[in-house]
């Protein structure tokens, strides 16, 4: 029930345009908060045992109120001395000088992207402590790993039928827009399917029968294709840096022929597949651009200059459109909702302060994957996970995929995932090592 859920919401959300419009969320939010109260009410108990999982379960708190102390009021006179800026952007906008301000430049824009945030933390919730049996997790994972394969086969025969129209009647709304499958924005397409393509490869190597080796080996080299037929070059640099980590940390102990003969086998057939359907669009893609004239770097240098006058508690979650206009470089054309860098417009809002509470509940994450023991098969699953958060941690550099609400919330899922898989390893470690004694 509780992993059914989980998969409702996230395969939910895809489909519907990546949930990026306000009814998409409406309704996203609504499943999801009637999980997570079924959930609470549900388990009597949580599978909080370990320090581990205390300071991940504190981590992700923090997380969540930090943004929540960034709408609390303040004296102005001490939010002076600590942004400056503030101040006079403040009593420019209402024509006098309040005695109170909170930390957030606009606080409905922090409250919605709380409210958002509070769903991507929910799924992690559920996921990395409701699910306690590794079976589930798998089925969990295999279902993401099929439906990435139909969102796949989707968007190719969409991208072939093209009538300018996203499921062949709704306008993308948006001049710009590239759409490819659900998504308005072909990146964000990228960016989702992505993150699944590692858990093919994982159950892949895992799957000790021939006929499921080839069946997921399929799977992944479809959703593949799909991924190279956007021609994100985000996404294929970042698929490209998820493959380089999935090899290497299968073969901690050396590579074997195990490793890579399967691993070049998924090569060799997705070049084949590309050749044949023609890889010259994504050639021309790579090459109509320069790094060096990209907009991107511009919209960088003035975000960086933005946060210099709100370094230490951010100028609020969810306010860069509203305080980027101030910055935005001359020549910069266009409006940026965005920074195309995560990193950057994170740092931005949240300040040095708020950048060090979530970099504090990732690297938890991430060490408690990989320091993990995993076994010999389900090594390949822990190279799936890390080789999934490698996928959108690099994409992140050139885009915002962590502000599609689809893409966070397949993200926080995997994370969840990664942590739950992580102890039930541990767990089973931990049997394997007793059961001797008891034999004796």
């Amino acid at each position: 029930m509780r992993e059914g859920s989980l998969l409702v919401i996230v395969i939910l959300s895809a489909m519907l345009f990546g949930a990026i419009f306000s009814w998409a969320q409406a309704i996203v939010a609504l499943v999801t908060v009637v999980a997570f109260i079924f959930f609470l009410w549900k388990e009597k108990s949580y599978d909080i045992e370990s320090k581990n999982d205390k300071i991940i379960a504190l981590s992700s708190l923090l997380f969540f109120a930090y943004p929540l102390f960034q709408l609390v009021p303040l004296p102005l006179s001490l939010l002076s001395i600590i942004h400056p800026k503030l101040n006079e952007i403040v009593t420019i906008s209402q024509n006098a000088r309040p005695l109170f301000h909170s930390i957030t430049l606009y606080p409905f824009a922090t409250e919605l992207n709380a409210s958002l945030l509070f769903l991507y933390l929910a799924v992690f919730f559920m996921a990395a402590f409701g699910i306690r049996d590794k079976e589930r997790t798998l089925k969990v994972i295999e279902i993401l790993v099929f439906f990435a394969f139909f969102l796949g086969v989707f968007g190719l025969i969409q991208f072939a039928t093209w009538n300018g129209k996203i499921y062949w009647f709704r306008d993308p709304l948006f001049a710009r827009a590239a759409p490819f499958g659900p998504f308005v924005n072909k990146n964000h397409f990228a960016g989702f399917i992505v993150m699944i393509i590692p858990f093919s490869l994982g159950l892949m190597m895992k799957s000790g029968r021939i006929e499921k080796k080839f069946l997921y080996g399929f799977l992944g080299v479809v959703s593949t294709i799909a991924l190279f037929f956007t021609t994100s070059r985000g996404g294929i640099l970042s698929f490209l840096a998820g493959i380089v980590v999935f090899v290497l940390f299968s073969s901690r102990k050396g590579i074997s022929k195990t490793i890579l003969i399967p691993i070049c086998m998924f090569v060799v057939i997705l070049a084949g597949y590309l050749l044949f359907f023609g890889i010259s669009p994504i050639l021309e893609r790579f090459a109509e651009s320069s790094v060096t004239t990209d907009s991107r770097l511009v919209a960088w240098r003035g975000t960086l200059s933005a946060f210099s006058d709100y370094p230490v508690f951010g100028s609020g979650l969810g306010t860069f459109q509203h305080i980027f206009k101030v910055y935005q470089p001359e020549g910069l054309r266009l409006y940026w909702n965005h920074a195309h860098n995560d990193y950057l417009e994170l740092l931005l809002e949240l300040g040095i302060v708020g950048t060090l509470i979530v970099m504090l509940f990732f690297v938890v994450v991430l060490k408690t994957i990989i320091k993990t023991n995993w076994s010999r098969k389900d090594v390949y699953l822990g190279a799936a996970f890390l080789s999934s958060i490698t996928t959108i941690a690099f994409h992140s550099i050139v885009d915002f995929n962590l502000h599609i609400p689809s893409n966070a919330l397949l993200f926080s899922l995997i994370l969840g995932l990664g942590v739950s898989f992580s102890r039930e390893e541990v767990n089973d470690h931990r049997k394997q090592r007793a059961w001797p004694q008891r034999q004796l």
